[in-house]
């Protein structure tokens, strides 16, 4: 799930587009995630259950002449999309919506800044994945979609969950659909064994930061030189880490607040709970120490995003639903005992249930010599064979309800919860469209490392940050 960061100035240099506009309209978080009403553009968010619609299969077309190749640039990498897209490519649906044309699937290893240099380039990929799609939605750089959705018979915007469904749009405009993959964003996924090991109850996970720390200590286990062989839990780490454009952020959905106003482009980044944070998660950091996190997770193989954990090294991780099928495909002798659970509030807020809506898009870039094939991917990847085929291969499930709710959890030992969430869920939150969200969380992630050494107090970080990014903002021109 990692995306790729780039700087924010060197993202301007590269792409040479001048950035424009007002952030987008707020949207009032429901209550309870709902499929997408029928309008063609985002309608506020009403209180409702999921509608369960059938997973559409691809519309009949005539195929495209022969001759053209369309170009696709793969956000993620490894055995496992390899596997996921070898299944794509061998469906029926696949193979009519290419007809005589050829494909072509590129892993994008230099992730924005490869892409943000093709485009401004003229030579884009038609489309890519496990970018910031914001970034390029606010900067010009995608073509609208309305009317390929007007026209489809597959896309529908009742087939998904509501909050995805307005991700793809900018001012307006929809630029996006959610695809790949598209589930909720927020949970305390561990290792039970490990737990159970440690002489804790893994039926009673952590609900506040306080139990999360204490398990933490009990968990994390060092070599006689004081370097960890096992972390219990490295809150910065993974969906931790900082503010993305498709999942959102950790720490307001934890703490409970909106960190920026899409109205009024402003940003609440000083405040008594960003303090709070700051003051809470470097005790983690601290108990451990901030190199030996580092180093501990930097070894090959022994990443963040999944792989300590099938090593056995790592307990408990702030993660998103797709770390249940990722470990089931990867390490089933760790899987067999996952578990997943709420992510930990604050003591003040013990037993409000967080939850996030987010998701990835598919995006044609301008430039792109195939845009009309393009979107043909973009049905083809809405289809039942190629969503069993990113299931079965990655964990991943997408922004809509209908599959979600068809799948057999027991596949994937954790992921009854975050399904499970759908209805217990008593706080929803969702990715903020600041348009310069990759600066904020580059200068977030650097401001909580000084405070985690000790060289900046949460107070300094916290000021700090919301006068770079109300800067950063204003020279960038969005503020108004």
């Amino acid at each position: 799930m990692s995306e790729k960061q780039l700087s924010r100035r060197k993202f301007l240099s590269l792409c040479g587009l001048a950035a424009t506009g007002a952030a987008l309209a707020a949207c009032a978080p429901s209550p309870q995630p709902t499929a997408a009403a029928t309008e063609a553009a985002p309608a506020a968010t009403t209180e409702a259950t999921a509608v369960v619609a059938a997973t559409p299969t691809v519309a009949a077309a005539v195929a495209p002449k022969g001759g053209a190749t369309l170009r696709y640039w793969d956000g993620w990498s490894g055995a496992a999309e390899t596997n996921a897209w070898d299944a794509i490519t061998a469906t029926d649906e696949f193979k009519e919506a290419l007809g005589d044309n050829q494909f072509e699937r590129k892993e994008n290893s230099g992730g924005d800044e490869a892409l943000t240099t093709a485009v401004a380039g003229g030579d884009p990929p038609d489309t890519a994945s496990n970018f910031q799609y914001l970034d390029f939605m606010a900067r010009s750089m995608c073509l609208p979609l309305q009317d390929y959705v007007n026209a489809s018979s597959v896309v529908k915007q009742a087939d998904f969950f509501e909050e995805s469904w307005k991700e793809g749009f900018y001012k307006g405009t929809q630029f996006g659909i959610p695809c790949y993959e598209g589930f909720f964003a927020f949970g305390l996924f561990y290792n039970g064994a490990l737990v159970e090991k440690a002489g804790l109850d893994p039926d009673k996970p952590p609900v506040t930061w306080s139990e999360a720390l204490d398990w933490c200590k009990k968990l994390t286990v060092f070599d006689s030189a004081g370097n960890p062989t096992t972390i219990g839990l490295s809150p910065y780490t993974t969906e931790g880490a900082g503010p993305w454009t498709s999942d959102g952020w950790m720490v307001p959905t934890s703490w409970g607040w909106d960190w920026f106003d899409e109205t009024t482009g402003k940003f609440d980044l000083n405040n008594d709970k960003m303090i709070d944070s700051l003051n809470t998660l470097k005790q983690f950091v601290q108990f451990i120490g901030p190199d030996k996190v580092a180093a501990f997770y930097n070894v090959s193989g022994h990443d963040s995003w999944g792989g300590a954990m099938a090593a056995g090294i790592e307990v408990a991780s702030i993660q998103g639903y797709w770390i249940a099928g990722m470990m089931a495909a990867t390490a089933p002798d760790i899987s067999k005992n996952c578990k997943a659970s709420w992510l930990p509030v604050p003591d003040s807020r013990k037993g409000v249930r967080v939850q996030g809506q987010r998701g990835h898009l598919f995006t044609i870039f301008k430039g792109a010599q195939n845009p009309d094939l393009a979107f043909k991917l973009c049905e083809v990847l809405q289809s039942k064979p190629a969503l069993d085929a990113y299931f079965k291969a990655e964990g991943f499930l997408p922004s809509r309800p209908a599959y979600v709710t068809s799948v057999d959890t027991s596949a994937a030992p954790g992921l009854d919860f975050y399904v499970q969430s759908i209805k217990d869920t008593t706080e929803w939150h969702r990715p903020l469209a600041c348009e310069i969200t990759t600066y904020v969380y580059d200068q977030y992630t650097a401001l909580y490392d000084q405070v985690n050494r000790g060289t900046m107090d949460a107070k300094e970080a916290a000021a700090e940050l919301q006068k770079r990014c109300e800067t950063e903002y204003k020279n960038q021109g969005f503020a108004s």
